[in-house]
Protein backbone atom coordinates (compact mmCIF):
# COMPACT_ATOMS: atom_id res chain seq x y z
CA UNK A 1 0.00 0.00 0.00
CA UNK A 2 1.25 3.50 -0.85
CA UNK A 3 0.87 5.96 2.00
CA UNK A 4 1.26 9.72 2.11
CA UNK A 5 2.43 11.22 5.39
CA UNK A 6 2.87 14.90 6.13
CA UNK A 7 4.79 16.00 9.20
CA UNK A 8 4.06 19.48 10.49
CA UNK A 9 6.84 20.84 12.66
CA UNK A 10 6.58 23.77 15.05
CA UNK A 11 10.26 24.55 15.52
CA UNK A 12 11.90 26.61 18.24
CA UNK A 13 15.45 26.84 19.52
CA UNK A 14 14.54 24.81 22.65
CA UNK A 15 12.31 22.07 21.11
CA UNK A 16 10.51 20.81 18.03
CA UNK A 17 6.85 19.75 18.15
CA UNK A 18 5.96 17.22 15.43
CA UNK A 19 2.57 16.11 14.11
CA UNK A 20 2.43 13.23 11.59
CA UNK A 21 -0.77 13.22 9.55
CA UNK A 22 -2.15 11.15 6.70
CA UNK A 23 -4.70 13.09 4.62
CA UNK A 24 -8.01 11.33 4.09
CA UNK A 25 -10.37 12.82 1.52
CA UNK A 26 -14.00 12.77 2.69
CA UNK A 27 -13.12 11.71 6.23
CA UNK A 28 -11.19 12.95 9.22
CA UNK A 29 -7.42 13.04 8.72
CA UNK A 30 -5.49 10.35 10.56
CA UNK A 31 -2.91 11.52 13.06
CA UNK A 32 -0.21 8.93 13.59
CA UNK A 33 1.86 10.73 16.14
CA UNK A 34 2.36 13.97 17.99
CA UNK A 35 5.54 14.38 19.94
CA UNK A 36 7.89 17.02 21.29
CA UNK A 37 11.59 16.35 20.72
CA UNK A 38 14.95 18.00 21.30
CA UNK A 39 15.93 20.57 18.66
CA UNK A 40 18.01 18.19 16.53
CA UNK A 41 17.22 16.99 13.01
CA UNK A 42 18.30 13.47 14.02
CA UNK A 43 15.31 13.36 16.38
CA UNK A 44 13.03 14.01 13.40
CA UNK A 45 14.67 11.17 11.48
CA UNK A 46 14.15 8.84 14.47
CA UNK A 47 10.49 9.92 14.63
CA UNK A 48 10.04 9.11 10.93
CA UNK A 49 11.70 5.70 11.34
CA UNK A 50 9.46 4.90 14.32
CA UNK A 51 6.41 5.84 12.22
CA UNK A 52 7.53 3.47 9.47
CA UNK A 53 7.94 0.64 11.99
CA UNK A 54 4.52 1.40 13.50
CA UNK A 55 2.78 1.45 10.10
CA UNK A 56 4.59 -1.55 8.64
CA UNK A 57 7.71 -1.99 6.56
CA UNK A 58 5.83 -3.59 3.66
CA UNK A 59 4.18 -0.24 2.78
CA UNK A 60 5.72 2.42 0.54
CA UNK A 61 5.74 5.99 1.81
CA UNK A 62 5.81 9.55 0.56
CA UNK A 63 6.89 11.61 3.55
CA UNK A 64 7.17 15.37 3.55
CA UNK A 65 8.09 17.62 6.47
CA UNK A 66 7.41 21.31 6.76
CA UNK A 67 7.84 24.22 9.12
CA UNK A 68 7.10 27.94 9.20
CA UNK A 69 9.79 30.36 8.17
CA UNK A 70 11.35 31.98 11.20
CA UNK A 71 14.52 32.75 13.05
CA UNK A 72 16.04 29.28 12.49
CA UNK A 73 16.54 30.02 8.79
CA UNK A 74 17.43 27.27 6.35
CA UNK A 75 19.62 25.06 8.57
CA UNK A 76 16.96 22.48 9.43
CA UNK A 77 15.83 22.39 5.78
CA UNK A 78 19.38 21.65 4.59
CA UNK A 79 19.93 19.01 7.28
CA UNK A 80 16.71 17.13 6.41
CA UNK A 81 17.12 17.33 2.64
CA UNK A 82 20.75 16.26 3.06
CA UNK A 83 19.43 13.17 4.87
CA UNK A 84 17.08 12.44 1.95
CA UNK A 85 13.88 13.74 3.57
CA UNK A 86 11.59 15.97 1.55
CA UNK A 87 11.11 19.28 3.36
CA UNK A 88 9.45 22.62 2.71
CA UNK A 89 9.48 25.95 4.51
CA UNK A 90 6.05 27.59 4.64
CA UNK A 91 5.55 31.34 4.35
CA UNK A 92 3.51 32.13 7.50
CA UNK A 93 1.42 34.88 5.91
CA UNK A 94 0.15 32.54 3.19
CA UNK A 95 -0.99 29.66 5.42
CA UNK A 96 -4.73 28.97 5.42
CA UNK A 97 -6.02 29.52 8.93
CA UNK A 98 -9.40 30.14 10.47
CA UNK A 99 -10.05 33.83 11.10
CA UNK A 100 -10.83 35.27 14.48
CA UNK A 101 -9.41 34.60 17.91
CA UNK A 102 -6.94 31.73 17.84
CA UNK A 103 -5.28 29.96 20.74
CA UNK A 104 -1.67 29.28 19.82
CA UNK A 105 0.13 26.26 21.22
CA UNK A 106 3.03 24.32 19.75
CA UNK A 107 0.83 21.23 19.31
CA UNK A 108 -1.91 23.16 17.49
CA UNK A 109 0.63 24.94 15.30
CA UNK A 110 2.25 21.61 14.29
CA UNK A 111 -1.23 20.23 13.49
CA UNK A 112 -2.06 23.31 11.38
CA UNK A 113 1.23 23.04 9.47
CA UNK A 114 0.54 19.34 8.79
CA UNK A 115 -2.92 20.25 7.44
CA UNK A 116 -1.47 22.95 5.21
CA UNK A 117 1.00 20.41 3.83
CA UNK A 118 -1.79 17.88 3.23
CA UNK A 119 -4.03 20.21 1.27
CA UNK A 120 -1.65 22.76 -0.24
CA UNK A 121 -2.82 25.65 1.92
CA UNK A 122 0.45 27.60 1.79
CA UNK A 123 3.15 29.08 -0.43
CA UNK A 124 6.69 27.79 0.00
CA UNK A 125 9.60 30.07 0.84
CA UNK A 126 12.27 30.41 -1.85
CA UNK A 127 15.39 28.49 -0.78
CA UNK A 128 18.58 30.22 -1.95
CA UNK A 129 20.84 28.11 -4.16
CA UNK A 130 24.61 27.87 -3.86
CA UNK A 131 24.88 30.44 -6.65
CA UNK A 132 22.58 32.83 -4.75
CA UNK A 133 24.81 32.51 -1.67
CA UNK A 134 27.94 33.12 -3.76
CA UNK A 135 26.47 36.34 -5.20
CA UNK A 136 25.45 37.48 -1.70
CA UNK A 137 28.97 36.87 -0.38
CA UNK A 138 30.49 38.68 -3.36
CA UNK A 139 28.29 41.72 -2.81
CA UNK A 140 29.23 41.79 0.87
CA UNK A 141 32.96 41.79 0.01
CA UNK A 142 32.71 44.90 -2.15
CA UNK A 143 33.61 48.15 -0.46
CA UNK A 144 31.49 51.17 -1.24
CA UNK A 145 33.22 53.69 -3.53
CA UNK A 146 34.28 56.90 -1.84
CA UNK A 147 32.60 59.99 -3.32
CA UNK A 148 34.80 62.90 -4.30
Amino acid sequence: MYRILKIGMDVHSKNYTLCAMEPTIGAEDRIFGEVQVAPDYKEIICFIESLKMKLGLDNKYSIECGYEAGCLGYTLYHQLTGAGIKCVILAPTTMLTTQGKRIKTDKRDAHLIAQCLCYGGYHPVYIPTGEDDAVKEYLRMREPQART
